[in-house]
């Protein structure tokens, strides 16, 4: 690319030489700043606009050197700046003189602008035309070196030896190949970040996964909490209606230990329940009211019975709390309503009702069985 119009571009437009040289190789056809500066603008916006492509760098392989792919473009040594000796008043130097258009010159003065403002202008503006110079006059009329004269260009830098067409080659495979180690490099930082990217997704979503879990416990615990108060309800409810009961029939609270093997024996299952209650009544009045036992295990028999010949007949489903029968045969008996309640009656108002609306025949079978059994004992 032309130096000065790179200079042109950095020095007096501010554009990064990176850009600048793109946009002047982009454009060489044309061959001028101000295409340049059209093509900066139209790809401004690009990602890749300060990024040298591999077909610039191969192009001027022993001009441009390159200390990685986004730093700027350096051109040949060009020595020691000269020392700054403008002043006021003075031409321009000969070099600029001779080349800016005389013709377009004298045009720009008869506007009113003088002569080293006027060649000025047509020099930074490679002479492109009238209104060009005048463009340029008016974006930099307040420049605080408007006035002053343009240094002297420097010497072109010695030419260097041209290379051979080999040497060329070589020079451009070794450049194709720095950027393809700086591009592999690139894609290997890449894919540890997208690897350590990864790793942190997968160990939060392990902690996400751990947390929901441990939430799923705490309600489950909560859950188990509540219905285990709930038992704990019932179960209260459940030893206060034994409580009352007893006191109904004694008179008396029952005595602790009392209550201890109740509760033991409502945690068995129904067999071991009739079995237990029924063992009770012959231990508590076998010696002391044989008949009277003979009378209470007979009558528990029939209700039985009736239950499990007849289970859909709802007069077997129901005892009166207040009939003869009943007050003089089974109240009297500790165990006897505690054996009908595991025979599924429950007391509701005046009346023993089977909450089942379909009594337990297996569980009848059995009772009638342990009746028997100790009727057979007594």
């Amino acid at each position: 690319v032309s130096e000065k119009h790179l200079n042109n571009l950095t020095i007096v437009k501010n554009y990064g030489r990176t850009r600048a040289a793109k946009a002047l190789y982009f454009t060489k056809d044309k061959g001028t700043v101000e295409a340049a500066e059209a093509w900066l603008s139209e790809h401004e916006n690009d990602p890749d606009i300060d990024k040298l492509p591999e077909e610039l760098l191969t192009a001027v392989a022993g001009d441009v050197t390159m200390g990685d792919a986004s730093a700027d473009v350096q051109m040949g040594d060009a020595g020691e700046p000269e020392p700054d000796n403008r002043q006021l008043g003075d031409p321009n130097p000969p070099e600029i003189k001779e080349k800016v258009n005389q013709e377009l010159v004298k045009q720009v003065m008869e506007m009113g602008f003088s002569e080293l403002r006027a060649e000025k202008a047509l020099y930074q503006t490679d002479n492109a035309s009238l209104e060009h110079a005048v463009n340029w006059l008016g974006d930099h009329a307040d420049d605080a070196d408007i006035d002053l004269p343009l240094m002297k260009p420097r010497p072109p830098p010695p030419e260097k030896p041209k290379m051979s067409k080999e040497e060329a080659e070589a020079k451009a495979l070794e450049l194709q190949k720095k950027l393809r180690q700086k591009r592999a490099e690139e894609e290997k930082l890449s894919e540890k970040e997208k690897e350590r990217m990864r790793i942190e997704s997968t160990k939060m979503m392990v902690e996400a996964n751990e947390k929901l879990k441990e939430e799923e416990r705490a309600r489950a615990i909560q859950q188990m909490q509540r219905e285990k108060e709930e038992h704990e309800r019932h179960r209260a409810e459940l030893k206060e209606q034994l409580r009352r009961d007893y006191i109904e029939r004694f008179g008396k609270e029952p005595p602790p230990e009392e209550e201890e093997k109740e509760r033991a024996v409502k945690e068995k299952s129904s067999k071991d329940q009739v079995a237990h209650y029924l063992g009770k009544l012959k231990k508590n009045y076998k010696d002391t009211d044989r008949e009277g036992l003979k009378t209470c295990l007979t009558t528990l028999r029939i209700y039985v019975k009736n239950l499990q010949d007849n289970p859909q007949d709802p007069k077997f489903k129901k005892l009166n709390l207040q009939g003869k029968a009943f007050q003089s045969r089974i109240a009297p008996y500790d165990g006897a309503i505690d054996f009908l309640d595991v025979m599924g009656f429950e007391r509701k108002d005046d009346c023993l009702e089977q909450r089942k609306s379909i009594p337990d025949g297996w569980l009848c079978g059995n009772a009638i069985k342990f009746i028997d059994l100790i009727l057979g004992q007594i």
